[in-house]
């Protein structure tokens, strides 16, 4: 134990003394200031660093967003362009099937006009009687408003080589209110015919008629002869 006690002492003895002055208060507070100036400049720099790197990784995300919208944008103004292209190929398509339609409604026009004027001719050959100045070779006579009556009358010459018929139409038409059968008669009217002729007009008929018939005939001015005549009943075909 002596022992012991001998070596502590002789191993203070033989280290070198050092004097370590005490902080005080005013020493504790630097260092205490030192310590959390450190820990701010730590947290400043860790803040910088956070910063700049997020402002980096923005920088390159709102590049890719740009990059993207450039992308973007290009694609739709090539759609765009595309589907111009093929509204004008619409419209032209368009405007060709409406020209293809006018003139297939021409052409079935034009052919419907040719039948008409063909079963016209027809009519003629047919109807021709050589054996009379005149005939009527077709007699219609269609009702309109207002107690009105359309009348298309055809008349042929009957003589080759004849000169040109000049005389009167006359139309009446033979009214049937009652028991009695009434006529009611129109002016005369001039007509002048060179191998054929078409007469169109309408007549009025007196308000409450209920026309039994309609009668058409051709005779020579001041003269009582009948030369044509051609009778038509309402609805008749």
């Amino acid at each position: 134990m002596r022992r012991l006690y001998r070596l502590q002492r002789a191993r203070l003895t033989a280290a070198p003394l050092s004097v370590r002055p005490a902080l005080g208060l005013p020493g504790r507070l630097l260092q205490l200031t030192a310590l959390i100036g450190a820990l701010v400049l730590a947290v400043v720099a860790g803040v910088w660093w956070g910063y700049h790197s997020g402002q980096e990784q923005e920088r390159v995300r709102l590049g890719n967003a740009a990059k993207a919208v450039v992308a973007n944008a290009s694609a739709l103004a090539q759609a765009n362009a595309q589907l111009a292209e093929k509204g004008q190929q619409l419209q032209i398509a368009e405007a060709a099937r409406a020209a293809l339609a006018s003139d297939l409604a021409n052409a079935q026009q034009d052919l419907a006009s040719s039948h008409e004027r063909l079963a016209f001719f027809e009519t003629l050959l047919t109807a021709n009687d050589r054996t009379h100045t005149v005939s009527f070779a077709s007699c219609e006579f269609e009702a309109g408003g207002n107690n009105l009556w359309h009348y298309r009358l055809t008349v042929v010459q009957g003589v080759d080589r004849a000169p040109e018929f000049d005389g009167v139409l006359n139309i009446v038409v033979l009214n049937k209110p009652g028991n009695k059968t009434v006529r009611i008669e129109f002016p005369e009217q001039a007509v002048r015919v060179k191998h054929y002729q078409r007469l169109e007009g309408d007549v009025t008929l007196p308000a409450g008629a209920k026309p039994e018939a309609f009668v058409a005939t051709l005779g020579v001015k001041d003269a009582k002869t009948t030369l044509a005549q051609c009778q038509k009943k309402p609805g008749a075909t």
